[in-house]
């Protein structure tokens, strides 16, 4: 019987859950590793479950229309491909802002979507804020919001998706993520482990296993504030509470509850785990997912792990940083 479908939208999510067998092997684990790979997803990364929540969302809300509204996002990379993908689809024009340090690929692939993508680096306000600020995304971010409030009372037809404040964002991952994550697993996992970058992933995952579970312990792994090599995540313990993720925040406090423990990434740990990754398994993943994996790396040699699942979030594929330094060795 033919399946045919009318739109890429229509593949988002269902993503694969795949046991790590030769990296488990290879440093010795005797818990189970199981990545939850992203790539999988049409547009090649988990951000498409947002952006097309967030799109669809404010649709039926009648907040944008096709061939009118033109779809404004500032990125790392992953959300803006993702945004001018979907606009694409469903006729948008697109405004990237992509943040500085991000693979030439991830600008191409946008513009190759039909976006209008401007570096951060060319708006000397947004550069200013970022220096005075060690580059923090959410100070960048609501700067930004400034700007389109400015275009919006001069009557332009835009929409700022804003991935960081939406609060979709968490809920399209409780909604699809975590409740995949859960179904793939029967219930029967002991940890998930997700870097954190607007935290809506490990909201969302974590909101729904806990709904599920108390038992099932759940890893936040961030760069250390001053980490300017993982890109895409973001440091929120060491910084003041009104540059942490809105996602990981309640009542201007750092919401309890969401995650049993954080670790700070170690950059060259992290590439060495998706170095390792890709000639073990043939599983070629970005810098965030190496240094989830690099995380459930060190739980995993706990012993109280030992013989249990531990689920592993990879966000996006290793074919977006082949410019970079992280395949290079």
């Amino acid at each position: 019987m033919a399946k045919i479908y009318e739109s890429l939208t229509e593949l988002v999510g269902h993503t694969p859950l795949v046991r790590l067998h030769g990296y488990e092997k290879l440093h010795g684990l005797k818990a189970y590793l199981l990545a939850k790979v992203e790539y999988f997803n049409p547009i090649g990364s988990i951000k498409d479950r947002i952006v097309l929540r967030i799109i669809e969302d404010a649709e039926k809300e009648g907040k944008i229309i096709p061939g009118k509204t033109t779809l404004i996002e500032y990125t790392s990379g992953n959300t803006g491909i993702a945004v001018s993908a979907i606009g694409a689809m469903k006729g948008y024009k697109v405004q990237i802002f992509l943040q500085e340090g991000v693979s030439r690929e991830r600008l191409q692939v946008m513009k190759a979507f039909g976006a209008n993508v401007t570096k951060i680096g060319d708006v000397p306000e947004l550069q200013d804020a970022l220096k005075a600020t060690n580059n923090d995304f959410v100070a960048a971010t609501n700067l930004l919001k400034q700007h389109i409030r400015d275009r919006q009372a001069a009557g332009d037809s835009i929409y700022f998706v804003d991935q960081m404040i939406n609060p979709l964002n968490p809920k399209a991952h409780h909604d699809t993520t975590g409740k995949e994550i859960w179904e793939d697993t029967d219930g029967k996992l002991a940890a998930v482990v997700a870097s954190v970058g607007t935290a809506g992933t490990i909201r969302g995952i974590s909101d729904y296993i806990r709904e599920q579970s108390k038992e099932v312990k759940i890893f936040a792994v961030e760069p250390s504030a001053d980490d300017k090599v993982l890109t895409g995540i973001h440091n929120f313990t060491d910084v003041p509470i009104e540059r942490v993720p809105p996602s990981l925040k309640s009542d201007n406090e750092l919401k309890k509850g969401v995650y049993d423990e954080v670790f700070v990434g170690d950059p060259k740990g992290a590439f060495q785990a998706a170095r390792d990754l890709a000639k073990t398994d043939g599983v070629l993943v970005g810098n965030s997912s190496g240094a989830a994996l690099w995380g459930a790396t060190k739980i995993a040699q706990r012993p109280e792990f030992a013989g249990k699942d531990i689920v592993v979030v990879f966000p996006d594929t290793g074919l977006r940083y082949l410019s970079t330094d992280l395949f290079s060795e």
